[in-house]
């Protein structure tokens, strides 16, 4: 070994002349090294290889299997195994089917693959799946399978060869199920593979034979017929019948639909076996075997209430459920209370258990378990409207504040054409199941083409609501209101009405009909509604009046997502003159809710300056067509309308607006944007009308 020691140089000129050797003597020595190794190699290249086979120190994991890769999708070839692959892949030149497993040894083959292989690993392939050869109902089997399928699911992402195979494995190992589970016990899948080099594309294909539809033979229920259940039917009730497909998804389905028709007949604790089926490839048929223990028909007992917090009390429950002690049991009745409690927004969780009552053979106690929900609820909303201007109210809720079920809520209303500050009381369930008790406090200023008021409303009310869990066909309401009011007549001030103080006490009542099949998207049947308020008006002058309106829509679904709806209302004020009336209290027409394409309150006579004069009587008609696309829809629209000073409406002059509207669909419902103009416009009219809102207009 050699040792350098760092000489002392008394001049740079020497320095650098022993660098200049220091690099000779480095550059002749890695000559010498590469030269020895180039000797070396092919010396190893003629040694004759060792016939023993290499040995591994450690035995106990000389076979050990790699551990998997993450999201490689594919595992480890097991080296000891030989491929079986069937799938068929198609050469893109010569259209030949060759088979995935044959081996391509040639070094121009191998060479190829090699490069194949870098290009597929840099970039993948993506893929388009079909499938050909499906029973009947074709777009039913499409939609199950790509429910299943890790093709499907995968489909936006490239993907290698390798993945690709063992995807198109599973899927028609998949594909093979449902069709077996569907009744095609003889179906079977084979796939083929196609490569398109030039797009760096794949085409598979999964060529399917369904074979014979498989069919019951015979189905038998046992214990059904008992001498205390004769009455019941459940044999005809079970939706299985002889030749129907040996389907298992429906027989699912129907041993589901059996015990809740045995809950609807008064047996919570029935008991179900496992069906027995049995499958003959011989006669393309099957048999379906199932025991059935009815136990005894039950009867209700007490309702048992186990609630963390308290949120509710056992009265109250007994208040909303729709059945009492020793009525016969029906799990129909146990569902209603169970959205009841739901409704009342006071509960996060809710179970409700049919229990036998340990002292009383043949009675059921319901035992009630709920967890408390928060019970502050802080909301706002922001809308704007033409003549309306920009409006946002703000609210904070208490929904127990005064138990059961007394919400109380603080608001607020702040825009450029109201402002206010309000309270209300709400006690939901109020002596009966669906009765409704509200009281309320106001005191708002709005100001409006037609008037300006500073008005204080205290009113009560008592309801039957609907509402979107437990949408109702018949509602009614009845109550009260006593109105102070500061109000300018615009209409008329001209004319030297100006400001005028009224006291106005009314009992208004409402009386509805709705067979809609949804409250905020409605796609069928109609909704009517009758409104009457007698009324009187006090202080300057009395004046007793009844105001009426008639509210009528249908709705007609024309395709899968294409509704047609139509709107028409009346209103009359009967026993007084419209001038004689508070400005706040009299019809109007135009707006969101009314004649889109105007102003609100913008049709009807007015004064030399264009101020509404208000009007006795009002009719109004609506249709349009609501057509969705997903998530969106658009809706074309045309509205008429027309105000009147007499007692009824005269059915003259009506105006007219159209326009078009877009929707956005939520969980909750649509929210609406219309866009709308007056047809023959007048001077001093818009051109445009725009209005926002949650629900469709009507």
């Amino acid at each position: 070994m050699l040792f350098f020691h760092r000489p002392f140089f008394s001049t740079s000129k020497e320095a650098a002349c022993f660098r200049k050797k220091l690099q000779k003597y480095a550059a002749s020595w890695l000559i010498a090294a590469t030269a020895f190794l180039v000797y070396i190699e092919p010396v190893k290249a003629k040694s004759p290889p060792e016939k023993t086979a290499p040995t591994d120190n450690n035995k106990s994991f000389s076979m050990a299997p790699l551990d998997n890769w993450f999201d490689l999708g594919v595992e480890w070839p097991d080296l000891n195994k030989t491929d079986s692959s069937s799938e068929t892949v198609t050469s893109p030149d010569n259209g030949l089917s060759t088979a995935s497993n044959k081996k391509q040894n040639s070094p121009i083959a191998v060479a190829a693959q090699k490069k194949s292989s870098v290009s597929e690993s840099n970039l993948g392939y993506h893929y388009t799946v079909k499938i050909i050869g499906l029973p009947p109902r074709e777009h039913i089997w499409q939609t199950s399978f790509n429910g299943l399928s890790t093709l499907y699911s995968t489909r936006r992402k490239r993907a290698n060869i390798a993945q690709i195979r063992r995807r198109i494995r599973d899927d028609s190992e998949n594909l093979t199920a449902l069709l077996q589970a569907g009744g095609y016990y003889d179906a079977s899948v084979e796939s083929q593979l196609t490569p398109i080099i030039e797009k760096h594309k794949i085409v598979i294909q999964f060529s399917v034979k369904a074979g014979q539809l498989y069919r019951f033979a015979d189905i038998k229920i046992n214990g059904l017929e008992k001498e205390d259940t004769p009455k019941l039917g459940l044999q005809k009730i079970y939706p299985l019948h002889k030749d129907d497909p040996v389907d298992q998804g429906a027989i699912i389905s129907a041993d589901q639909q059996l015990e809740k028709e045995l809950g609807h007949q008064g047996f919570p604790f029935a008991q179900l076996s496992p069906p027995d089926v049995v499958v003959d490839h011989q006669t393309h048929s099957g048999s379906l075997v199932m025991n059935v223990d009815t136990g005894k028909p039950q009867k209700f007992g007490e309702i048992i209430l186990n609630s963390n917090g308290q949120a509710l009390d056992t009265h109250h429950l007994n208040e909303i459920a729709r059945f009492h002690p020793g009525t016969p049991y029906d799990s129909v009745l146990i569902d209603d209370l169970r959205r009841a409690v739901v409704q009342t927004s006071l509960v996060s969780t809710i179970q409700l258990k049919p229990v036998a009552d340990p002292n009383h053979p043949n009675v059921t106690n319901i035992v009630v378990t709920t967890e408390k929900a928060p019970l502050h609820t802080i909301a706002g909303t922001v809308g704007y409207g033409n003549g309306e201007g920009v409006r946002s109210d703000v609210s904070w809720t208490h929904r127990n504040m005064i138990k059961p079920e007394g919400a109380v809520t603080f608001s607020g209303t702040l825009g450029t054409r109201d402002q206010g500050v309000g309270a209300s009381l709400r006690q939901g369930n109020k002596g009966a199941r669906d009765r409704i008790l509200s009281s309320s406090l106001s005191v708002v200023h709005t100001k409006r083409r037609a008037y300006d008021a500073r008005t204080a409303t205290l009113s009560g009310r008592f309801e039957r609501e609907t509402n979107i869990i437990w949408q109702k066909k018949w509602v009614w309401s009845v109550g009260g209101q006593f109105i102070a009011s500061d109000e300018r007549d615009n209409g008329y001030y001209s004319y030297g009405a100006g400001h005028h103080q009224y006291l106005i006490a009314a009992l208004p009542g409402e009386l509805g009909y709705d067979s809609s099949d949804n409250l905020l998207n409605p796609t069928k049947g109609v909704r009517i509604s009758a409104h009457a308020s007698p009324e009187i008006s006090f202080l300057h002058k009395t004046v007793p009046y009844i105001r009426t309106q008639i509210d009528a829509s249908g709705y007609q679904p024309l395709g899968h997502n294409i509704v047609l709806a139509g709107r028409v209302r009346m209103g009359s004020i009967v026993g007084s003159d419209s001038s004689d009336l508070a400005p706040s209290r009299r019809y109007y027409v135009g707006g969101g809710g009314s004649v889109r394409g105007f102003s609100y309150q913008a049709i009807g006579h007015l004064n030399q300056n264009r101020e509404p004069l208000g009007g006795s009587s009002l009719a109004e008609f609506s249709i349009e067509t609501r057509f969705r696309f997903g998530d969106l829809g658009l809706v074309p629209f045309l509205d008429a309308g027309n105000l009147y000073t007499s007692t009824l409406p005269q059915m003259s002059g009506l105006r007219l607006g159209t326009g078009l509207g877009l929707r956005y669909y939520t969980s909750f419902g649509p929210m609406r944007v219309d866009l709308g103009t007056p047809l023959h416009r007048r001077p001093g009219e818009n051109r445009i009308g725009v209005y926002v809102s949650l629900g469709q207009a009507f």
